[in-house]
């Protein structure tokens, strides 16, 4: 059990570390950004991955110091990769309390300002949730979106309502779950799966792949036009320092990251970090692992 006293002390101590997941262009393997996740590196040595503990923070009331903990870290460690590399973006997982609110609007703000990141550069990710509420939740993200930031629905096909987030919510980017993505190119192959694709190129939206292990499936993906993929088959969450070079080494050609609108027409000595655990989405207590 975590009690609220260690929530407060991890925050006060920055306990929570950023971690990031590339994420690459199918077609020619360059990197197109990455997943920010987080851990929680405790006094005791405990490595916890999210899904021991954000459940906790927010019924501590923690979740929203947690959320802004990341957005900020994100933006200190990616400033120089990002402004670097303009099509290279950093999507991370905003909770619902936080899209229903339009708190987060102020904290983006905030945390951009003053960085020579744009908007385009941030990805917003957005995973079904029972208390998630539709109209505040559509202002929220509509509002975003005239900033600049793309919006992405995490963990498509999970759900009961992720058609419902389809249909009623603001959305440029959808996330394949990884449980569709594991039985590509053996007997357990998912028969939705490209019915799911197929729906995504009707509504115009670019696909992110997530979980990808093997070439199989990369291939499978790449010749199904899946735009994007990230996994343990290209490369595992990195501390930001790898992550840089990571770019130097396979990022996008210099440019003008995509906007909404144009998608609708050497080892650390923290590398236990950044590879340990399950590599679940930031700042969602109901998320899946992933990785």
């Amino acid at each position: 059990m975590i009690t609220k006293a260690q929530f407060k002390r991890a925050i006060e101590r920055e306990e929570f570390r950023v971690v990031y997941q590339p994420i690459v262009v199918l077609a020619d393997g360059r990197c197109a950004g990455a997943e920010v996740l987080v851990r929680w590196q405790r006094e005791d040595g405990a490595l916890l991955p999210p899904d021991r503990f954000l459940a906790a923070a927010q019924r501590h009331g923690y979740l929203n110091a947690i959320t802004d903990r990341v957005l900020q870290q994100t933006v200190s460690d990616l400033a120089p990769t990002l402004r670097a590399h303009r099509c290279l973006h950093a999507a991370v997982n905003i909770p619902a309390q936080d899209v229903n609110s339009g708190r987060i609007l102020e904290v983006l703000d905030a945390a951009l300002d003053g960085t020579g990141i744009v908007p385009a550069q941030l990805w917003l990710e957005i995973t079904e949730s029972s208390s998630m509420e539709t109209l505040p939740s559509r202002e929220t993200l509509s509002r975003a979106r005239e900033r600049g930031h793309l919006i992405a629905l995490d963990d498509f096909g999970t759900g009961y309502s992720c058609l419902r987030y389809l249909h009623e919510l603001p959305c440029d980017v959808l996330k394949l779950d990884r449980s569709f993505v594991i039985g590509i190119g053996t007997d357990h192959e998912h028969p939705v799966l490209a019915c799911i694709i197929d729906l995504a190129r009707k509504l115009k939206l670019k696909i992110v792949a997530e979980g990808v292990e093997t070439p199989v499936q990369a291939r499978y993906l790449e010749q199904a036009c899946v735009d994007y993929a990230q996994g343990w088959h290209y490369a595992r969450p990195m501390l930001a320092a790898e992550f840089a070079r990571y770019c130097d080494r396979a990022a996008s050609p210099a440019g003008s990251p995509l906007s909404p609108l144009s998608l609708q027409a050497p080892e650390s000595p923290l590398s236990s970090l950044a590879a340990g655990g399950s590599a679940e989405a930031v700042v969602a207590p109901d998320l899946q692992s992933s990785h």
